[in-house]
């Protein structure tokens, strides 16, 4: 068979699967899909590979271009013999089943792209893979600008300096979190692994828990019969259980508020009768159920920062005492709290909610806002002081499920005398993208706005760094909230609350500009500042995040007089951020703005400014 003269020229040196994806906006590089085969055509340098792959959108073609090395793997050297491409079919290599953490725990089929034993197609190892893998990828220098000051930039411009002053700012040292010292206690002796709730399916335990029958819940050992019996597993049948209290008992608000709820009836039977309860009707509840199923399950009491807590408060006072359960779980400790799972109280009154975070939950999470009155339920060794618990972090479930780490922060209370307080955090789980916000609370005032810019450098874990900065207007104590926006739309709850005290007296305070919501993730670097002064010329400075294809920007005054399109001057494909920047004449007096044009030609807005 004769030999085709194309095949003497795209002899491969060997061939490579994809690890992950990789699609680049430059127009040189090769884009493919994790486990695409790619046949390696040379090597640019110790970082850089060339390759090609077929073109599935006109067969008998394909792709040509460059691709960083660290996205494949190879796994077929080619020496003398090789495929003619006239030949070649497309080698689409399928992922195999995702892998638990390692241990053996029984999995309902999944249908919320969750991992489990029946999900072939999942990709969630990749995901979660995904920081450690993105952390040892070198610096890639092929044709990334630098944003440094010396950089090469596009159109002769530099970037500028920040409009503020770092150092004006009161800024934190990484206080070690007294957790991170823990570790959970472990009885087993062949210990396989900790337990993850939020990998497994539980849909059709909820679904049959929360259709019992009104006839089954007479007394306490028919309910517990019937919501365990069919499940063969204990894991089973403590969810059951968990779903069913969660859902049918309401939060007793009368007795709460009136502080009667020591008096209340909270006995299993009584609590089973009504139909509502305090914390310790919920809990007495889960354990009678339990106990009747032979589960391993205990009552737990303690304190908590429940309802009515804020950041630095003292929670010895009996209004924040709480009851939870423990349960002894294939050689670990977990920890249930079905009053938080079933929902919150909001000005005075119940919301119902259902929050698994709290079912089967690690005492490594719970500690930051449960304190067990006997400390060796904190199931931690060491244990966490009484005093290291108030000055933990006040975080939200939310923070876990995001990977929260703080990196410059300041315990739960955030001092200073300069009017300006600057915190750092990371966002590790990259897999959510979505963006913060942050407001401050302060004495006699509205909600005051708080910038929260996302820096164009990896956090020390290789996750997402933003930074706060917050301007204090007065003497005095109030609290700053932080907000996470999910991509696509809607406000989550807050994340962390910390207490601000300024020993200052807001001479310094400057009010920050007002921004809208967008549907893009947008860092203002410079000007920061509300009001900016007539006839100067302003250097403004954006940084757009993970935007294809990227928004125009532009800042123009109220009447449209003046309208000046911002300059890419730096685009950073590792980081994913496109960097614009414009210096801008105020020639006019009244409102001015940062904006984007839309696809449509329709200009909206990000940021709002008066000149004066």
């Amino acid at each position: 068979m004769s030999t085709n003269w194309e095949d003497l020229l795209w002899r491969p040196i060997h061939k490579a699967k994809a690890k992950m994806d990789y699609h680049s906006q430059h127009p040189m590089d090769l884009h493919f899909d994790a486990g695409e085969i790619i046949e390696v055509l040379g090597i640019e340098n110790e970082d850089w590979w060339n390759g090609s792959i077929q073109n599935t959108q006109k067969l008998g073609t394909f792709k040509f271009g460059s691709f960083p090395k660290i996205f494949v793997e190879v796994v077929e050297a080619v020496e003398s013999s090789f495929e003619s491409k006239n030949d070649y079919q497309q080698k689409k290599i399928i992922n195999s089943k995702p892998s638990l953490p390692p241990r053996k725990k029984p999995l309902v089929t999944s249908n919320n792209n969750k991992p489990s034993y029946d999900d072939d197609d999942d990709n969630t190892d990749v995901l979660n893979k995904l920081p450690q893998l993105l952390s040892k990828i070198p610096e890639l220098t092929k044709y990334k600008l630098s944003s440094s000051n010396n950089s090469s930039c596009e159109n002769g411009l530099k970037i500028s300096a920040m409009s503020f002053d770092l150092e004006t700012y009161e800024q934190f040292e990484s206080r070690p979190d007294p957790v991170s010292r823990c570790e959970p206690v472990v009885v087993a002796k062949d210990f396989e692994g900790f337990f993850d709730a939020s990998v497994v399916d539980f849909t059709i335990i909820d679904e049959y828990a929360r259709e019992t029958p009104i006839s089954e819940t007479e007394t306490i050992g028919k309910l517990s019969y019937y919501l365990t019996s069919v499940w063969d597993h204990p894991l089973y049948k403590l969810r059951a259980i968990f779903t069913w209290v969660t859902d049918n008992i309401s939060y007793d608000c009368e007795s709460f508020f009136s502080g009667q709820y020591r008096n209340a009836a909270n006995g299993a039977k009584d609590v089973l009768k009504k139909r509502s309860a305090v914390c310790a009707g919920y809990s007495e509840l889960f354990y009678e159920l339990s106990k009747a199923a032979r589960l391993d399950v205990w009552k737990i009491n303690g304190n908590a920062k429940g309802a009515g807590y804020t950041a630095g408060a003292d929670i010895s006072g009996s209004e924040y005492g709480h009851a939870w359960n423990g349960v002894l779980y294939e050689g670990e400790y977990l920890l249930i709290d079905s009053t938080w799972g079933a929902g919150h109280l909001h000005n005075g009154q119940f919301i119902k909610s259902f929050n698994p975070f709290y079912f089967m939950c690690s005492p490594m999470k719970m500690i930051y806002r449960h304190l067990p009155t006997d400390p060796k339920h904190q199931y931690l060794k060491p244990i966490i002081s009484s005093e290291e618990f108030l000055n933990l972090p006040y975080f939200r479930e939310l923070c876990f499920k995001n990977g929260i780490n703080l990196t410059r922060w300041s315990g739960h209370i955030a001092e200073t005398s300069k009017d300006k307080i600057s915190l750092e955090f990371e966002h590790t789980a990259l897999e959510e993208t979505g963006y913060y916000g942050a407001n401050l609370d302060w004495k006699g005032q509205s909600k005051l706005a708080v910038v929260v810019q996302r820096l164009t450098h990896p956090g020390p874990n290789g996750g997402i760094l933003y930074r706060i900065l917050c301007n204090i207007p007065s003497n005095g104590d109030g609290h700053l909230s932080v907000y996470y926006y999910p991509r696509g739309g809607g406000e989550g709850p807050h994340l962390i609350t910390q207490k601000i005290i300024n020993h200052g007296t807001g001479s310094n305070y400057k009010q920050f500009v007002k921004t809208y919501g967008i549907p893009f993730i947008v860092s203002i670097v410079n000007p920061l500042e509300a009001t900016l002064e007539y006839n100067t010329k302003v250097r403004f400075e954006i940084n757009v995040f993970g935007e294809h294809p990227t928004p125009k920007l532009l800042v123009f005054d109220q009447s449209f007089k003046k309208k000046q399109f911002l300059e890419i001057v730096d685009r950073n494909d590792e980081q994913d951020y496109v960097t614009f920047v414009g210096d801008v004449v105020l020639s006019y007096k009244g409102k001015w703005h940062l904006g984007y044009e839309s696809k449509d030609n329709y200009i909206s807005y990000i940021a709002e400014y008066d000149v004066d």
